[in-house]
């Protein structure tokens, strides 16, 4: 047997108390964090290749924070652990559709504490299998093969793409933002096209290049005033999710995580303020860079 599926046979075993009851299981994360550890993936993993998990299932995935810091900041950080691990099911071969819900359910309350720790079995994801949904006969999956880059979506009709030049930190200064023009989202959504490699790819360079630089990854939304896209209810999640699939995009390529946070802004820093047409929307809908230091 391969060793890696050994390992993940014998962690699924071994941490069985992650799970509640047969169809729950949990996945849980350091504080203050909303990316998946590599234990945790291990853990995924194993579910997946030990059938617990199957491609087909319908499933819910909700996050959860502890108690410590505010309702607005726990409920984008629950909503971003759920993101993240409905990304890392995507990466392992599970389809969009087959996730049934993802939400953020904010700090799991606990009456008469306080304290800066928290606790750390709230800080959570749980899975769940719903079979209230009837689900057709499937054929037997094969075993998902785990990739390093985040899942993108193939466009319609795809947004313009401007041509990517080369990030020359001679140029930038502390504090100083620049905008990865060619980053495209879905709307309301924090899945972005696939023609948003080539600038994730350049913003990897440019990490890699400059060791010393740390960075911002500031999430923005579309949309003033009522719309059909659904994006105004964002009160720095959807934003802050949209800065969370650049770092970890960074994160599986080999940036360290203390070189860079990931914010959301909402709607409150437009490029374009008066939206009339789909390519003002588009434009707004993006990520940009802040230098912290150099």
């Amino acid at each position: 047997m391969n060793t890696r599926y050994l390992f993940c046979w014998l962690l699924l075993s071994a941490i069985n108390g992650y799970s509640q009851n047969k169809d729950t299981f949990q996945v849980y994360f350091p504080f203050n964090q909303f990316q998946l550890t590599k234990e945790a993936e291990n853990y995924v993993d194993a579910l997946i290749f030990n059938d617990t998990l199957i491609h087909g299932d319908r499933l819910i995935v909700l996050g959860y924070a502890d108690y410590v810091g505010s309702s607005g900041y726990n409920d984008s950080l629950s909503r971003a652990r759920a993101a993240s691990v409905c990304n890392y099911l995507i990466r392992s071969g599970f389809e969009k559709q087959d996730i049934k819900l993802m939400m953020g359910k904010g700090k799991v309350e606990r009456s008469g504490l306080s304290g800066k720790d928290g606790f750390a079995t709230d800080r959570k994801v749980q899975i769940i299998i719903d079979h209230t949904v009837p689900l057709p006969p499937k054929p037997v999956p094969a075993k998902p093969v785990v990739i390093a880059k985040p899942a993108v979506v193939k466009s319609q009709s795809k947004p313009a793409v401007m041509p990517a030049e080369r990030i020359d930190i001679t140029k930038l200064k502390v504090n100083q933002t620049f905008a990865l023009n060619n980053i495209f989202f879905q709307p309301g959504s924090d899945i972005y096209y696939d023609q948003s490699l080539p600038d994730l790819e350049r913003l990897l360079d440019f990490m890699v290049e400059n060791p010393a630089v740390k960075i911002s990854v500031e999430g923005h939304i579309c949309c003033k005033g009522p719309n059909p896209l659904n994006e105004i209810h964002d009160d720095g999640s959807l934003s802050q999710l949209r800065a969370a699939a650049v770092c970890n995009f960074l994160v599986n390529n080999g940036i360290a995580k203390d070189r860079f946070r990931g914010i959301g802004l909402g709607n409150k820093d437009p490029v374009v303020a008066n939206e009339l047409t789909e390519e003002d929307r588009v434009k707004n809908r993006r990520v940009e860079i802040r230098i912290l230091s150099k």
